[in-house]
């Protein structure tokens, strides 16, 4: 079956009462199709997350993030590449550039990004909710919202 392309389908009705299918492309959700900066937490580290558009797809996000007060990766970016489909978001992650050592898939709600992340080997799992930082207010200073310590229970 390769070269096979499958679409998702759909009945509309002509005005001569005839069903016809049609093909349906889900989008991904506006929000993600500009760049952001994102904000929250990883497990209990706290995380600002930069994602924006890739140039080539938009269905496709690139960016890198950074674990805030750790030394994890030597206090270097992590890299980021991903797909959107609709508002679920799934990306893998870099810290070398070159190989995978991570695994992020979320669902936005709004303004809040919110899912599972894992490591490459699957053996760490961390649920993770990242709040849209205004665009004034992308330092790395700013303290997670009260909509992420609730959605996380940090008190």
């Amino acid at each position: 079956m390769s070269g096979l392309v499958v679409a998702l389908m759909c009945i509309v009705i002509s005005p001569a009462g005839l069903a016809q299918t049609q093909p349906v492309k889900v989008a991904a959700v506006s929000i993600l199709k500009q760049a952001h900066q994102w904000r929250g937490k990883l497990g209990d580290d706290t995380v600002q997350m930069r994602l924006q558009p890739k140039v080539e797809d938009i269905d496709s996000v690139e960016g890198d993030y950074l674990v805030i007060g750790s030394s994890r990766n030597k206090g270097n970016k992590i890299l980021l590449a991903g797909e959107v489909t609709g508002d679920v978001l799934s990306m893998e992650e870099s810290e070398d550039g070159v190989d995978v050592s991570g695994q992020w898939d979320g669902k936005l709600d709004g303004k809040v990004l919110r899912g599972k992340w894992q490591s490459d080997d699957g053996k760490v799992v961390k649920n993770f909710v990242l709040e849209m930082l205004p665009v004034a207010n992308t330092s790395a200073n700013t303290a997670p919202t009260k909509a992420v310590k609730k959605a996380m229970d940090i008190k």
